[in-house]
């Protein structure tokens, strides 16, 4: 699973049809606190096939690298962790237009 998305480059250039999957999801809670959230981070890869070698490069992209949402167990259920973040990463702003693949 994974998201093909134009991928804002540094410096304001923009990369077409990069490749977007989700490393890490986990939710957590602030020791004092009650209130649970999500951090899912991700890889930016040139595209599948990048992706698919055993040594990807990855593009660095300060604006899609890390999203934390409010969550409240029970959130990812129906589906998983890891496809529930995909569904909150789709409404990011930055990832206007994002397709599954």
């Amino acid at each position: 699973m994974a998201l093909k998305v134009n991928i804002p480059l540094q410096g304001g250039g923009t990369h077409n049809n990069g490749y977007v999957r989700v490393t890490n999801a986990r939710v957590c809670r602030k020791d004092s606190e009650s209130d649970w959230f999500l951090m899912v981070d991700v890889a930016v890869y040139k595209d599948a096939d990048e992706r698919a070698k055993d040594s990807p490069e990855l593009i660095l992209c300060p604006a899609i690298d890390k999203f934390k949402y409010a969550y409240s167990v029970g959130d990812e259920s129906g589906s998983n962790l890891i496809a529930h973040s995909y569904a909150k990463l789709k409404t990011e702003s930055v990832l206007d237009g994002a397709s599954d693949v």
